[in-house]
């Protein structure tokens, strides 16, 4: 007698073989154990490690504590990161649970583990507990807790932007509650995916415009499996009104304090960058997505997949041959790890870090089988979910152009990828083939496992190689985090700038850092009177530099933080001496200020790490006085 998972799918009558499966509680439990210690250990060896100290992550402290105080988003406080959903809720998290770094890492933990906790449900309920089980490791240890450079930032806990980590949350669970739209229709389901949808566009475009795509893909299926007009144009109608909601809400939310064009502006800031000729053509973006080179990275691309499917072919031909040979004195897995032994040798010595080239391709190949499995299995159920997450998955790389990988962006715009790529070579494929040319899946998908686990060890431990470094603590209580040192260069510096600050500057004292540092004010609870809060070519070519120098000088901080920072990326040297890259602030600066600390090199000259800290000079009496 055949039994019934919590699908309605019946295992005993499907064509794949693989799939006459049973759920054992005992191994789903296992594989989330698995999950969840990876999860803690990988936390407490990377603890308080994860953020940047100079570059990006001060504005994900700083700008939610200005906005506590009564500041505007973009009008009292200049943010390039997207949309305004994310700095108020942190605001909001800052004003439940108090003005700390722990807050915010305390709720990105429980986050992620939520994100974790619904995707192992929903690829036990497509697949089985190895494959959901892998799936949630690899999240783990290649994305959440990584730290693959030497910058910090790129990792689950401390993002360089949250518009970014919680519009692919927020993303994730709309996947989910599509699904079950599309097994189900009904009302409330389709507004709610509606509210997400409008949540993740007020966080960034390249996560919404993934999920767009995932959303009319969704509403295709329905449309091809009932083509009831009536219903998909009902649920169309609730899924648009619940989207406006959000935005709404933050249109209302900004009125208070400004006029509707305004208003208007500070709702769909995100997307303005987008259409700013200056921001997406900047040397910077043009390298990060590849298109300097673009022939030299998509033939990496087509390479490396060219390779792994030979290599899968030719392991698909050895284990049907072995499969069709009768049972002699040797045990078949002693000839699978014969087989397989080069490939684990290989799999030692491949730098993981770039494995990403050519997620692309497997999710091609993934949504080309599971479009076939929706449209001829008896039971298209399983495949649902699976379809909708690698289209979603697909659509959010392309923010990676043609250079795809897995560090850097990567580590959010790349997850969803890496997790389809998981699923179609643990899973699906492995189904399809012995279904299709009676290959023992189970020796394929050892294949794939043994050196997927390896890739997940060797990546948590390149994490871990940057992390080791990080010894030196900086900040108090609730915003200590470890910066490189001691003894480096770098983190000492900032350390003694941090004690200079907090011993000689007033608690009421204002001070401003430049090029960028914003992480100074927040941990000094030293606010900038400006709204300028980094000084780099894309924020300035949004913001105007002329605008942005005229508000700096009209607020004149009463301390400037001069920090080394070199913005070649951006194809500029240094600020201040840069012809059109703040000669005339710079210049504005040595005339009203003086030096009153350094520690390490002179700033901004030639690539020596220091801080300076200028002091307003007393205003000059006017000549005719007396």
């Amino acid at each position: 007698m055949s039994t019934r998972n919590d699908q309605g799918f019946d295992p005993g009558n499907s064509p794949n073989p693989l799939e006459r499966k049973q759920f054992y509680p005992g191994a789903n439990l296992a594989g989330g154990a698995v999950v969840a210690v990876a999860f803690v250990l990988l936390a407490a060896l990377s603890w308080r490690k994860w953020p940047d100290i100079i570059v990006d992550f001060g504005t994900q402290l700083y700008i939610p504590w200005r906005l506590l105080h009564g500041a505007v988003l973009y009008r009292d406080l200049f943010n390039l990161n997207g949309g305004p959903l994310s700095q108020y809720f942190n605001a909001l998290l800052f004003k439940i649970f108090g003005v700390s770094f722990s807050t915010l890492v305390a709720a990105n933990l429980c986050l992620t583990a939520a994100m974790l906790g619904f995707i192992y449900r929903r690829f036990l309920a497509a697949a089985d507990a190895l494959t959901a089980t892998t799936v949630c490791l690899g999240i783990v240890t290649v994305f959440a807790f990584s730290e693959y450079v030497s910058i910090g930032n790129y990792n689950f806990i401390a993002p360089y932007s949250h518009e970014l980590l919680h519009g692919v949350i927020v993303s994730v669970f709309v996947v989910g509650v599509l699904t079950d739209w599309l097994h189900q229709p009904r009302l409330r389901q389709a507004a709610g995916c509606g509210f997400g949808a409008g949540l993740v566009f007020l966080t960034k475009p390249e996560v919404f415009l993934a999920l767009a795509g995932c959303c009319a893909a969704a509403f295709v299926l329905q449309w091809l499996n009932r083509r009831a007009i009536r219903s998909l144009v009902a649920s169309a109608a609730a899924f648009g009104v619940a989207m406006l909601l959000p935005a709404l809400f933050f249109f209302l939310f900004f009125l208070r304090v400004e006029d509707w064009r305004m208003s208007l502006r500070s709702v769909v800031f995100g997307w303005l960058p987008v259409f700013n000729p200056a921001v997406v053509h900047n040397l910077y973006y043009v390298t990060i997505t590849g298109m300097d080179h673009p022939r030299g990275y998509l033939r990496v691309m087509g390479l490396d997949f060219l390779c792994s499917v030979l290599v899968l072919a030719l392991a698909a031909i050895i284990f049907r041959a072995l499969a069709r040979q009768k049972r002699g004195s040797i045990s078949p897995w002693v000839i699978w790890l014969a087989v397989v032994s080069p490939l684990l040798v290989w799999t030692l010595n491949y730098q993981w870090v770039y494995c990403g080239t050519s997620l692309p391709l497997w999710c091609l190949a993934s949504l080309a089988l599971l479009a076939r499995r929706l449209k001829t299995s008896p039971q298209p159920r399983p495949y649902t979910f699976p379809f909708l997450w690698t289209v979603f998955a697909l659509a959010l790389m392309a923010k990676l152009g043609v250079f795809i990988r897995i560090f850097h962006y990567g580590f959010a715009l790349a997850m969803p990828a890496f997790a389809a790529a998981v699923y179609f070579l643990l899973w699906l494929l492995p189904a399809w083939l012995e279904s299709r040319f009676q290959v023992p899946a189970k020796y394929l998908r050892a294949t794939v496992l043994a050196p997927l686990l390896i890739a997940f060890a060797l990546l948590a431990n390149s994490s871990q190689h940057w992390y080791q470094e990080k010894r030196l603590p900086i900040g108090q209580g609730g915003d200590v985090m470890y910066a490189y040192g001691p003894g480096m260069e770098e983190g000492d510096d900032l350390k003694n700038t941090l004690d200079w600050v907090n011993a000689h500057v007033p608690a009421d004292g204002s001070m401003a850092v430049i090029p960028g540092g914003v992480t100074l004010n927040y941990l000094s609870r030293r606010v900038n009177p400006t709204p300028c809060l980094f000084w780099e070519p894309c924020v300035m070519a949004m913001f105007g530099q002329n605008a942005m120098t005229s508000r700096f000088e009209a607020a004149a901080p009463d301390y400037i933080v001069l920090v080394e920072q070199y913005h070649s990326s951006f194809g500029v040297g240094y600020f201040g001496s840069y012809p059109g890259y703040g000669v005339d602030l710079m210049q504005w600066i040595k005339r009203n200020y003086q030096v009153v600390f350094l520690t390490g090199n002179e700033p901004l000259k030639d690539g020596r790490f220091g801080v300076e800290i200028l002091k307003r000079l007393p205003a000059r009496p006017d000549k005719h006085e007396g």
